[in-house]
């Protein structure tokens, strides 16, 4: 399981349990990928094609790890196996 590419806000995620593998590209990047494509789908047709853009940012956090993601990043996820974890966004402070 996993969530395709999308975009938000910034926010933090801790894996709890499992591990959790994360694609990121940074502001201004569009990753090519088909909006009803899952991550999984996008890993097995691109990411192992070597079909994917230089600016690709990737890692792996396990329990107790903790990543953060910056507004307007697009990015998707991978679950390894079960995997439980806790996502929290940044509440941007108008201006």
């Amino acid at each position: 399981s996993g969530v395709p590419f999308h975009l938000h806000g910034g926010g933090y995620s801790e894996v709890l349990h499992g591990c959790k593998r994360w694609f990121l590209y940074p502001e201004g990047v569009t990753p090519e990928f088909q909006p009803d494509e899952t991550a999984l789908t996008w890993v097995a047709k691109r990411a192992h094609a070597g079909d994917i853009r230089d600016e690709l940012l990737q890692c792996t956090i396990k329990p107790g790890e903790v990543l953060y993601f910056p507004s307007e990043w697009y990015h998707a996820t991978l679950n390894i196996g079960p995997t439980v974890f806790v996502s929290s966004f940044i509440r941007e402070a108008s201006l």
